[in-house]
Parts: structure tokens; C-alpha cells; sequence
């Protein structure tokens, strides 16, 4: 049930003209989308995964998050789809990824992003330099006055809407 709150969709209109148009234009197809994601399971059963692999991953978040950048935020980007270790993360990842990537191929996203409700991005397709960082207001993370760092929070705040942010 807490699965389906907090879903917010995050455009860069003024980074792509044509992408911006392309997207304006897309809006109820994408709120559709974004209405079917959080009432499926497999939703539900990846933001588990990734959830809880996190969680295991060390019991210092911010060992996690170097691990992981380490391990993901590479130029292999969204090609990515496993890599070596023993933790339960990479399994997640191994399930997930290419699920989400097409997803994004398919909708034509620039990127489909996890958080947990701390603030941490546990997953993203393309693993920029903002992934496994912390978006929340109050948190540490150099993102967090971002257009992300905005939506995270406009989620959070109105966890039954989809927000729209414009960044």
C-alpha cells in the first residue's frame, strides 16, 4: 500500500526544447503510466528488492553509497548490468535492470529513479554522478536542491498526487 504513495515525474524541459515539447505533449500518457506502475507488483517487488538489498549493503549508509558509485557510476552507464560482489544488491540490480531500461526505451525517459523514503536514490537506469546520493532537504546530499532533490520532496509531501516539476 505505501508502495503506491510518493511517485513523482520530473521533466528537464528547458535542457531539450524538442524533448520538453515531445513530453508536454505526452503528459496524460505518462500520468497513465505512472497510475499502472504503482498499482502493479512488479513495482513493488523491485523497490523491495532494491530496498532491502540496500539496507543489508553495510550498516554505514555512506560506506553504501561509495560502494555503490564505485561499483555503478561508470561510462558503461544504462549497459551496466552486473557486476562482481557477493551482496544481495547486485542480485537486484542483475533481476531488475534491463527490466527498467526498457522501460525507459520504451517510454522515451531520460531516467527512472528509486528512492527510499530517507532520501536515498537506490536505483537509477543510468547511474549519474547523483546516484546513491541523498535528496532529502535536510539531508547531506549535493543534489538536494535540485530539481530532483524538489521532487523527491514534492512526493513525500503529497504522497497521493503526482507531482510535475519543471526543472
Amino acid at each position: 500500500e505505501g508502495l503506491q504513495k510518493g511517485i513523482a515525474w520530473v521533466t528537464e524541459g528547458t535542457w531539450r526544447h524538442e524533448w520538453w515539447t515531445k513530453t508536454d505533449q505526452s503528459t496524460p500518457q505518462h500520468r497513465q503510466w505512472l497510475r499502472e506502475d504503482v498499482s502493479s507488483s512488479q513495482l513493488k517487488n523491485a523497490f523491495s528488492a532494491f530496498k532491502q538489498s540496500w539496507d543489508e549493503y553495510d550498516i554505514d549508509v555512506a560506506v553504501t553509497r561509495a560502494a555503490l558509485q564505485k561499483k555503478y557510476a561508470t561510462d558503461q552507464k544504462d549497459a551496466l548490468v552486473s557486476v562482481e560482489g557477493s551482496e544481495s544488491y547486485h542480485d537486484a540490480h542483475r533481476n531488475w535492470h534491463t527490466v527498467y531500461r526498457k522501460i525507459l526505451y520504451d517510454r522515451g525517459y531520460y531516467d527512472i529513479f528509486i528512492f527510499d523514503t530517507k532520501g536515498d536514490m537506490i536505483y537509477s537506469v543510468y547511474k549519474e554522478s547523483d546516484y546513491a546520493t541523498n535528496f532529502k532537504a535536510t539531508g547531506n546530499g549535493p543534489w538536494k536542491g535540485s530539481g530532483l532533490g524538489d521532487a523527491f520532496e514534492a512526493a513525500m509531501a503529497s504522497p497521493d498526487q503526482v507531482p510535475y516539476i519543471d526543472w
